[in-house]
């Protein structure tokens, strides 16, 4: 799955976390059916546990996975075998610290999902199926065509050798499940944006379920074709990754990678910002960027529409002048609203803003410099 393996080496480490746990919860799930022991139990129970703790997104799969094994029954049996009490035991003691935070912080811990769903009160169906299609065929799509290149018509051809048909009826019965509730959350729940990155945990297993599906693949000599293809799109995203800086800066698209980092935080130290200190930037990812460079120092994001920013600016200023720090406000101009510093003068009216101009990592000369804006504020001095 080309997306995987894009995703591994991008930013997205939460979606590669998940993907690993579905992954594991999958492989638990087999070896259950081949051979329940209370040991395979709390594997189970703790990688469904981790997916939890690496994205909420992940219940989908447990809820899809869990009543597409219970509706066949030699997978039924396996799963109340003698030990099944420990999968549940072990899931709800890994998750309980992080669900007992997350009953009083609900809201801020899916805002910012609800928000990327782009979820509509007059439905749009035909945006919200398109963009869900959208999101299906960026993750299938290059898989479906290296099977088909490497395999041909053998996809099409009834299974010669023995399979496992109740390995088939949980796959096949799982993603019907998960292409209902999809379908349910454009036709119901109106959502009408589709992340490509959400499918990742979702379909992942499609890979494991097409080849059950043709057992006799396996012994095809036309494997060595799907495995070169494989190998020869593994390099190409380590290169692309690679490249990828280089490349966004061509096209005009300058990205996080491009970001003179080492060169913005020595001329911010040789403005005279000292650590410790409380780093507030107008997005997390600046923010991040900068706690990299200042490694002694706290950092969060305040960006709008995420944060209400008066209000988080004004909490990390009285947090910074409680620990006797100083505190630095960030922003960069090719990302974030115009009006954050407007919003941030409503908590801090007294803010003097200043510029710092850098050029891009890695862009041609002519693309125009980096623009950041910023404020200090040490602690030895009278607060703004």
């Amino acid at each position: 799955l080309p997306p995987l393996g894009w995703y591994s080496i991008r930013d997205q480490t939460h979606t590669i976390l998940v993907a690993a746990t579905t992954c594991g919860a999958w492989w638990m799930l087999l070896r259950i059916v081949r051979r329940p022991s209370p040991w395979n139990f709390v594997g189970l129970g703790l990688v469904c546990a981790l997916g939890m703790l690496a994205k909420y997104s992940f219940a989908m799969v447990i809820v899809a996975m869990l009543l597409a094994a219970l509706s066949v029954p030699t997978v039924r049996r396996a799963l109340f075998a003698r030990g099944w009490w420990w999968a549940p035991i072990v899931g709800v003691l890994v998750v309980l610290p992080h669900g007992l935070w997350l009953l009083s912080h609900l809201g801020e811990a899916t805002t910012g999902t609800l928000r990327k769903m782009d979820i509509q009160t007059q439905h749009h169906f035909g945006k919200g199926l398109l963009d869900l299609l959208n999101m299906v065929a960026g993750m299938l799509g290059a898989w479906a065509l290296i099977a088909w290149l490497a395999f041909g018509k053998a996809w099409w051809r009834r299974p010669v050798t023995p399979a496992a048909p109740w390995a088939q009826q949980v796959f096949v019965r799982y993603l019907a499940l998960i292409a209902l509730a999809l379908l349910g959350m454009v036709l119901v729940a109106g959502v009408t944006n589709f992340k490509g990155r959400w499918a990742v945990p979702l379909l992942c297993v499609v890979p494991l379920a097409a080849f059950a599906a043709r057992p006799e693949l396996e012994f095809d000599p036309r494997g060595k074709r799907f495995t070169a293809i494989a190998l020869f799109m593994m390099a190409l995203m380590l290169v692309v990754g690679g490249l990828r800086p280089w490349i966004s800066a061509l096209r005009g698209h300058t990205d996080e990678l491009n970001h003179p980092a080492a060169a913005l935080s020595a001329a911010l130290r040789s403005a005279g910002v000292r650590e410790p200190m409380t780093i507030i930037g107008a997005d997390h990812m600046i923010a991040g960027t900068l706690r990299a460079q200042f490694v002694h120092s706290h950092a969060v994001g305040c960006g709008y529409p995420e944060t209400d920013v008066a209000a988080c600016v004004a909490a990390q200023v009285r947090q910074a002048r409680a620990a006797g720090q100083g505190w630095l406000i960030l922003s960069r101009d090719d990302r974030g609203d115009p009006r954050w510093w407007d919003m941030v003068q409503e908590a801090l009216p007294d803010v003097t803003v200043q510029t710092i101009q850098l050029p891009f990592r890695m862009a041609p000369p002519s693309t125009p410099p980096a623009t950041y804006r910023y404020h200090w504020q040490p602690a030895s001095e009278p607060a703004s």
